[in-house]
């Protein structure tokens, strides 16, 4: 929260807010809290949830605020999904001089053996969808240092305990597995199933949340 400046009188947008997940935690900084989120369906989970944030229908390339309007931006999970290009000249109309723009990704620890064997079995299934780990998201601020300062980043580890069950429900959810067909999907799970057979009946997941910041440019 300090890189950006997060804090009471601030309009603070949580963009591709989903349910709200990210928006709960900027609640106790006191700032204003726009909520932005394109599906109508998440919008409602997240008005229950966050009944202190204000949601707003809109997307990174198309947001409804004033030019330079806003104090800081934050983005979980989402950029990589995002036009890039499109989106930082959008992000940087809104926000005001030198205001943050903050992205963070939970990321699994694949140095942990049956992590990368879950991400070896998994990854080719992927295709083209759009991931965070390849990095092609941050091209976009490399083409444009003219819009935002270069993108400073910090790691913090952690772990979430889970069971086998937990674990095989979560990666059937995945969109692309949930959309292999029928007999593909089902052969890929249990095989995913296989590798949690002599894992404890509750162990944890590694994981590494990344986070990301700049600032606005002006000039």
């Amino acid at each position: 929260m300090e890189h950006l400046g997060i804090g009471p009188d601030h309009v603070v947008v949580d963009l591709a807010a989903g349910t709200g997940k990210l928006t709960r935690t900027l609640v106790g900084t006191g700032a204003r809290l726009l909520a932005v989120e394109p599906s109508a369906g998440m919008r409602r989970h997240l008005v229950a949830a966050v009944p202190g944030a204000e949601a707003q229908d809109g997307t990174a390339e198309a947001l409804p605020f004033d030019d330079q309007s806003v104090d800081a931006v934050v983005v979980g999970q989402a950029f990589h999904w995002f036009d890039g290009g499109r989106a930082l000249l959008e992000l940087h109309r809104v926000l005001r001089p030198g205001a943050g723009l903050g992205m963070v990704w939970n990321r699994r620890d694949r140095t942990v053996g049956w992590v990368e064997r879950l991400a070896e079995l998994t990854e080719p299934y992927r295709r083209d969808v759009p991931t965070y780990r390849d990095g092609r998201w941050r091209e976009a601020f490399d083409h444009r240092p003219d819009l935002f300062t270069p993108l400073q980043h910090q790691a913090f580890p952690y772990e979430h305990e889970v069971t086998a069950e937990i674990m095989v429900e979560r990666m059937a959810s995945i969109s692309w597995i949930a959309s292999l067909p029928d007999g593909e999907r089902a052969e890929l799970l249990d095989r995913i199933t296989e590798i949690f057979e002599d894992m404890p009946e509750r162990f944890p997941v590694p994981y590494h949340t990344d986070v990301w910041w700049c600032h606005a440019v002006r000039h």
